[in-house]
């Protein structure tokens, strides 16, 4: 056999190797101390079983406890601490999708392309170093490459002879090279952080919209990260697949020591918590984190939400209060009922109605649709804001519908919401597990002004303003009880105010003290 004909199969072998073997081979991307983890995943991507890696409770805590479809997934997450080598593995991922991708049904001239997409330049130039140094310093992996690599990307040879280019690009820049090309495949950096268009960041949603149908047979969706703020669409992701596995997507969940324990020992673990606890909870927990200027604390929402159902039915003999926010284009119309039920304060039923510009909401319409969900509870009086005003107040008349809007100061709205915050802090509230309800909440930010502390609904990149949380706000407001140990208000004079006082600590602490 000719030393030609000898180098062709071996390519082939190696470029039909498993993404396992090209991550931890010494002669590929040697990464020869792969933890249990990391090589689950690699066969997971693969639609390899997992055999005895099965019974690894890192891998059993990082799945979520859920059977994994014995078919590769098209679309992975692998969100984990730092220190794991997710660059290591989104470079790898992207060699193994360039060589093994189906480019039978191209024409001649289409190259394909894997689009790697960071956060920034200088994440983007990680991943970048890792494609370029591993793929230079591997014999096997080299004979694929086709000439040096240019500004962000490589080119390689696919077993079929045909270019297929690898391209590593970070923000705005990400959009174009994931149109107008067949892709091999797509991964996204830095997801958690990947949050839209309003924080000058990656607009995630329209990225992978770009290329989702753009797919080549077999190609594949990566999203890797460490956690960050609890919403956008990593957070979604997490809450609604991690350990809920399917032949589309595969969500693995995982602390920083359970994907590289070989870093971190016991002692750096412990280093770290000492050193910045709120970034061990991300950097080594893979914890969602609370932002700084949030209202409303990750774990309180989480521990007052409800598993089921979405909505409690009346209950004879509870008094029911609602608020809406009406919108009609973009931003959401939503509408909540909530009642006094066991000594807490239950938001029974969340709606949300959303038009665009386009195609707006008919106010009338949804009033109407308002008017028969209340009055399944016995309500005909809905508080709201002053959108709309009098036209609004007169269409819900028309449907036997009160209608009563509200005007709040700034100082008033932060009383309010602050409220809240206390009582969902008290685990005093029953939230529904309703769509956009926890991310509006979770999206609600104070800021300290020279007028003092004020509440701020800042526009997510979907369009919408907390859309739930103004309508939960005044909602609450009626159905909160009064604080028992609250003061009565300054009244003048001496003799009054003593009056006032005495009367206080009767009350508050049974006392009959007449003379003090």
């Amino acid at each position: 056999m000719s030393a030609q004909l000898t180098d062709a199969l071996v390519a082939r072998a190696v470029a039909q190797s498993s993404l396992e073997w090209k991550l931890t081979h010494p002669m590929a991307f040697g990464l020869t101390t792969a933890s249990p983890l990391q090589r689950a995943i690699c066969r997971i991507a693969d639609g390899i079983p997992l055999e005895s890696l099965a019974f690894d409770r890192a891998v059993i805590e990082a799945l979520g406890h859920a059977d994994i479809p014995s078919e590769a997934p098209w679309e992975m997450a692998i969100l984990s601490g730092i220190r794991t080598a997710k660059s290591l593995i989104a470079a790898c991922g992207a060699i193994h999708m360039a060589l093994t991708c189906d480019v039978s049904m191209l024409r001649p001239g289409e190259i394909p392309r894997v689009s790697v997409v960071s956060l920034r330049k200088d994440l983007a130039d990680v991943v970048m170093n890792h494609l370029v140094g591993s793929v230079k310093a591997s014999p096997l992996l080299r004979t694929f490459l086709m000439g040096e690599p240019v500004g962000d990307g490589l080119m390689l040879r696919h077993p079929s002879g045909r270019p297929v280019e690898v391209s590593v690009v970070a923000g705005a820049r990400a959009g174009a090279t994931l149109v107008a090309r067949w892709s091999a495949g797509a991964i996204f950096d830095e997801f958690p952080r990947m949050v839209g268009g309003d924080d000058g960041v990656v607009n995630w949603d329209d990225q992978r919209r770009a290329v989702v149908h753009r797919l080549l047979k077999g190609a594949k969706l990566w999203h890797i990260g460490s956690p960050d703020a609890p919403y956008g669409p990593a957070y979604e992701m997490v809450v609604e697949h991690h350990g809920n596995p399917t032949p589309q997507l595969v969500v693995v969940r995982a602390p920083a020591p359970s994907m590289n324990p070989v870093y971190w020992t016991p002692e750096r673990i412990v280093e770290a918590r000492a050193k910045d606890p709120d970034g061990a909870k991300t950097d080594v927990d893979a914890e969602f984190r609370t932002p700084d200027e949030a209202l409303f604390a990750l774990e309180s929402i989480k521990r007052c939400t409800r598993t089921t159902p979405i909505v409690i039915e009346r209950k004879p003999g509870n008094t029911y209060y609602a608020a809406m926010d009406p919108a009609t284009r973009g931003n959401g119309w939503t509408l909540v009922v909530v009642t006094r039920d066991a000594g807490k304060s239950v938001m029974v039923r969340a709606d949300e109605w959303t038009g665009s510009r386009d195609e707006p909401l008919d106010p009338a319409d949804v009033l109407e649709q308002v008017s028969g969900i209340l009055l399944g509870y016995g309500v005909t009086t809905v508080h709201s804001d002053q959108v709309m005003g009098d036209a609004l107040v007169k269409l819900g008349r028309m449907r036997a519908l009160n209608i009563v809007q509200w005007t709040l100061s700034g100082p008033q709205k932060f009383e309010r919401y602050n409220t809240i915050r206390m009582q969902l802090d008290r685990g005093l509230i029953d939230l529904p597990p309703t769509p956009h309800l926890r991310a509006d909440l979770l999206h609600i930010r104070k800021r300290i002004t020279p007028d003092g502390v004020r509440i701020q609904l800042p526009q997510t990149s979907d369009g919408r303003h907390c859309d739930f949380g103004p309508a939960l706000m005044l909602a609450l407001s009626k159905a909160l009880p009064e604080p028992a140990d609250q003061a009565p208000p300054p009244r003048t004079g001496a003799d009054d105010e003593t009056q006032r006082i005495r009367e206080w600590v009767n009350k508050r602490w049974g006392t009959k003290r007449e003379e003090w």
